[in-house]
């Protein structure tokens, strides 16, 4: 994959996850452990540490930006998907 999106406004992300080895692995068996999730946050710091290493601080500053951001994507999106679940609001 060479961009982050599909089209103009809707990014790739669905596919860059499916592509993982680490996601393949981890849902093999269609169950997520406490050791998987834990596995997965050390590749996580460890990539970051890496990435920090041979960055400057303006491209650390932006990569922290754009993680904050994908977070933010995640969170309002799980609270979202509870309200559809809960049917506690009218959703648009």
């Amino acid at each position: 994959m060479n961009t982050f999106f599909e089209d103009e406004d809707t990014l790739n992300i669905e596919d860059l996850i499916m592509e993982q080895p680490s996601f393949q692995k981890i849902m093999e068996d269609g169950i997520v452990t406490k050791e998987e999730l834990e596995e997965q946050a050390q590749r996580v710091i460890a990539s970051l540490k890496a990435f920090e290493k041979d960055a400057t601080p303006a491209q650390i500053d932006k990569v922290r930006e754009i993680l904050a951001e994908i977070s933010v994507l995640v969170a309002v999106r799980n609270q979202y998907e509870k309200q559809i679940a809960n049917n506690n609001t009218t959703l648009l």
